[in-house]
């Protein structure tokens, strides 16, 4: 190989993104040659629409990993969320009432998963864990395991309007939420304080760094997005189900991973967690139209996570040399 092709593929591989953008690029171009449909607008509508509702959640888990945290418990977090403002707005309460109260849960939860691991210094695996369970309870007990359906036409456009005709609002909303995430993480000194964080806690609270407090906000960002997220989810599919949000928390911080944020912290993309969360999307969506059963959906995620990890791996190899 030449030096000029070797150092083309070294440029490629030195980006963070690379992990995601490579096998996004090659699933894209294998399956459009096997379907020619899954370029159709409306298809890459339905791609982003779910891709959209991982990156709504998936932006302040770049922050919270970035500083060096980790929340198994956001997917009971959304599912809290929607709970809460169905239930409010089926009792008659005014839907910006309903959603401001169903984010307040959600950051009461953060709050609670922030001070238990900042401030006592608890495992956030084991923690986030153990919240998960108590949340997921709280609604089971709560709902009785039941659904709650008929809410007014005005929260439910809130998820199923489309901007054209053609654009999803769930997508708007995810546009919106990454581009403020990626200016703090870039262009902020809180985006900064975070990268310094996940670097080396005890270097930046020498640099006078509130770490505490820092640490906590990204907690707290994280459970509040998850909240919204299960508002949308209700408003999207006009019904909300106590478990909406089971599972997506493995979704969500694989695509933040893929995306090259480093789980040590430290290293943080906001655009590299945009093309994760369409990479898992159209994985989805890929096996649906080539018919594959959707108990594959795991495997693939998990292979790609693994080579994404590889490539992670190889890029940082080229790097050093």
């Amino acid at each position: 190989m030449s030096k000029q092709k070797k150092s083309i593929i070294k440029s490629i591989l030195s980006m963070k993104e690379s992990g995601a953008a490579i096998p996004l690029v090659i699933l894209a171009i294998v399956v459009a040659c096997i379907n020619r449909n899954f370029f159709g607008i409306f298809n890459l509508m339905d791609i982003l629409r779910t891709a959209s509702f991982y990156l709504m959640v998936a932006v302040p888990v770049t922050f919270l990993m970035s500083a060096g945290g980790m929340d198994l418990s956001l997917g009971a977090a959304t599912s809290l969320g929607g709970v809460v403002c169905g239930t409010l707005l089926k009792a008659g309460v005014s839907i910006p009432v309903a959603i401001l109260l169903a984010l307040l849960t959600g950051i009461v939860v953060g709050l609670i998963n922030g001070v238990c691991i900042v401030r006592f210094a608890l495992p956030p695996f084991i923690l986030t864990l153990g919240t998960q369970y108590c949340v997921n309870g709280i609604i089971n007990v709560w709902t009785n395991g039941l659904s709650t359906t008929n809410f007014p036409n005005a929260y439910v456009k809130l998820g199923q309007y489309r901007v054209g005709g053609i654009i999803p609002m769930p997508i708007i909303y995810a546009l919106v939420i990454a581009l403020i995430g990626y200016v703090l993480l870039q262009h902020t000194k809180f985006g900064r304080k975070v990268l310094a964080i996940g670097g080396n806690q005890e270097t930046a609270r020498l640099a006078g760094i509130n770490v505490i407090g820092v640490r906590i906000s990204t907690y707290v960002c994280v459970s509040a997005m998850a909240a919204l997220a299960g508002v949308i989810y209700g408003a999207r599919f006009a019904t909300v189900q106590p478990a909406i949000g089971t599972g997506t928390e493995m979704t969500i911080m694989a695509s933040v991973i893929v995306g090259g944020t480093s789980m040590a912290g430290g290293v943080g993309t906001i655009i590299g967690t945009s093309i994760g969360c369409v990479l898992l999307a159209m994985i989805t969506n890929v096996l649906i139209m080539l018919g594959v059963s959707a108990y594959w959906q795991s495997f693939v995620f998990g292979l790609i996570l693994i080579l994404s990890l590889f490539i992670d791996r190889y890029r940082q190899r080229l790097l050093k040399a």
